[in-house]
């Protein structure tokens, strides 16, 4: 039995302004042709991981941070807020002045109250990341309140007045919660999941149908919310453009994205030649 790989989509396989080098297709298609398994690991809800990345030909898919898995074409997990735990934690940061985006796996939705904000954060970011991000200045759908959405997967917050040490002393027990995965162009946010959530357990889930141990487990990311599934791995691989976080705690570190950084990690994990 071959290896299986679980890659981060932003910063690992595409860069923040939409470029996706084509050494990491060749090497996700040279891995696969090899007898290697090739998986996304994602903080992006499902919906949200664009279709010319998908069909770069995958696997399995681990999305929402592990909140929802999608192996050989079939769900194999789903993992959602409990509704009281949602509705008070909307509350709570809605008050404290926090912009708030909440994900699904079918479903990314923002309230109607906060459109205006939504839109004014989405062109402050798109400044900061340049013309190839303007998708993201664009607002979801919208819900005319947090009691209609159900089973939500992710909450994401942007603020200037609430702390991330605020939220982890309100909620921290009950959460898994990790910086953006994304340059922030406020000065607090993160992304909130339930505290079962990380994308080393979706990783476990996907292992319990596929046959490999987590010996055969090779991880490659970016960002802190790669941490677990990077120290889980039988090899662990940050990219050069890595956070120090997940670079402390990667057995090796790869060179940057724009540098063919993932097809140096695969030739790092011998999947290809």
């Amino acid at each position: 039995m071959g290896k299986i790989a679980f890659l981060d989509i932003d910063g690992t396989i595409r860069a923040f302004d939409g470029t996706i080098p084509d050494s990491a297709i060749e090497a996700i298609h040279e891995a696969r042709r090899r007898g290697h398994q090739v998986c996304i690991s994602s903080g992006r809800a499902l919906d949200q991981i664009e279709k010319r990345i998908i069909d770069i030909g995958f696997d399995g898919i681990i999305s929402g941070t592990g909140s929802y898995v999608v192996y050989e074409g079939k769900s194999i997990c789903h993992e959602y807020f409990p509704k009281a735990l949602f509705l008070e934690m909307t509350e709570t940061l809605i008050k404290n002045g926090c912009i708030l985006q909440f994900q699904s796996h079918d479903k990314t939705c923002i309230l109607e109250s906060q459109t205006d904000s939504f839109i004014r954060l989405g062109e402050d970011l798109q400044r900061m990341l340049g013309e190839g991000a303007a998708a993201l200045a664009e607002p979801p759908e919208t819900a005319a309140r947090a009691e209609d959405l159900e089973k939500m997967e992710k909450i994401l917050y942007f603020s200037d007045d609430f702390s991330n040490e605020q939220v982890k002393a309100l909620w921290g027990d009950q959460l898994y919660i990790v910086p953006l995965s994304f340059p922030n162009p406020r000065k607090w946010g993160g992304e909130l999941s339930p505290v079962t959530v990380n994308k080393a357990e979706g990783i476990k889930s996907i292992l319990k149908l596929s046959g490999h141990s987590t010996e055969d487990v090779v991880a490659v990311g970016d960002s802190n919310n790669d941490i677990e599934m990077i120290a889980m791995a039988g090899l662990g691989i940050a990219m050069g453009n890595g956070t120090e976080g997940v670079k402390a705690a990667a057995d090796a570190v790869t060179d940057t994205l724009e540098n063919d950084g993932l097809y140096k990690a695969f030739k790092m994990a011998g999947m290809i030649g």
